[in-house]
């Protein structure tokens, strides 16, 4: 089941940015917690996650018109991309197989001086 964090509009056909979490960790992150997995097949299964998910967005987005752009692809501190799409078509993207889960894109800045 994929978590969508209750600040994600799903009910909007403003477009709104994401960052989609994929299920198949970082390849740094695989290789600790597998110590059979090499890092070039931890690298390799992240690309295929990647690819996979392009072909999901061809099925669950492209062949219904809903219009998407990828903004960034995350490999390294998560595995994942940044995604505009309407808020109304992220439900479409709920059959996915790779997703694990989607927040709501926003910057945060470490204030200068943080209290203490």
């Amino acid at each position: 089941m994929i978590y969508i964090n209750p600040d994600v509009d799903l009910h909007t056909k403003e477009f709104v940015q994401v960052i989609i979490e994929f299920i198949t960790s970082p390849a740094h992150v695989a290789v600790l917690t597998n110590s059979f997995l090499s890092l070039e097949q931890a690298s390799e299964q992240v690309e295929q996650c990647h690819r996979h998910f392009q072909k999901e967005l061809e099925i669950f987005l492209g062949k219904k018109h809903y219009p998407y752009t990828i903004m960034h692809y995350y490999k390294k501190g998560i595995n994942g991309v940044a995604l505009e799409i309407q808020g109304i078509a992220i439900q479409q993207l709920l059959p996915s197989r790779v997703i694990k889960s989607i927040y709501p894109n926003r910057e945060m800045r470490i204030p200068e001086n943080p209290l203490m």
